[in-house]
């Protein structure tokens, strides 16, 4: 019986993670702006809800993060995970079936929406710290070119972090690629550039176009 007992266990835990890997293919990540003169909290205060929101309405699970060192300043970002386009279209309908949000006061100067698609899922839950890299490439390039140049990019700071997710364009205003690197401590991540830096990454044709880094941290409720 007990044989038996450990075999349905075992059974049930190798479905739960097999259905894990299945979920978060895809992310909605927002970028957003703080008003000049506008106490960071308030916005804080609105993406902190805008995620809740989002959860409710079918997200599989969102965050919010904003800046801490290098980049702007002024800026945060809400990351959303989800499975697939179909469980997305369930949530935009019921967004747009919502009323009375018109009203609503515009905590932001500006946002852009990018819908990413995860080419490497590595990074552990919620950090403390994120590293953000943003990175476009060659227009001359191929789209699967283009990728490949992205993945060998990552793939240094995978090295030096070890575990960072890999985001690509899927729809949005940039056909861009996004590391993100996760670390608790500054470090830690003094630990990460000690090995970063020893790599041969200067040595590599990567056909940057565009480049940047920015560190941020976790905003919690």
């Amino acid at each position: 019986m007990k044989i038996l007992l450990s075999i349905i266990l075992l059974s049930l835990s190798t479905l739960s993670l097999a259905d894990d890997q299945k979920k978060n293919n895809m992310m909605m990540f927002s970028m957003f702006t703080n008003p000049a003169g506008q106490d960071m909290k308030e916005m804080e205060a609105f993406l902190l809800k805008s995620a809740n929101d989002n959860e409710e309405r079918g997200y599989n699970r969102c965050g919010v993060y904003k800046h801490r060192r290098v980049g702007s300043s002024r800026s945060a970002y809400m990351y959303c995970y989800f499975n697939d386009y179909n469980q997305w279209a369930k949530i935009e309908d019921i967004r747009d079936s919502e009323s009375g949000t018109a009203g609503n006061k515009q905590m932001f100067s500006d946002h852009t929406d990018h819908l990413l698609g995860m080419a490497e899922s590595n990074l552990k839950p919620d950090p403390k710290y994120v590293l953000l890299v943003r990175s476009t490439f060659g227009s001359y390039l191929t789209g699967n070119e283009r990728s490949q140049k992205a993945k060998q990019f990552h793939d240094y700071y995978e090295n030096s972090f070890g575990g960072c997710n890999l985001m690509e364009h899927l729809w949005g205003p940039e056909i861009g690629y996004y590391t993100v690197c996760g670390f608790e401590n500054y470090k830690e991540f003094a630990k990460a550039m000690e090995i970063f830096n020893q790599s041969d990454i200067l040595e590599q044709k990567l056909d940057l176009l565009e480049h940047s880094d920015e560190i941020l941290i976790r905003v919690d409720n």
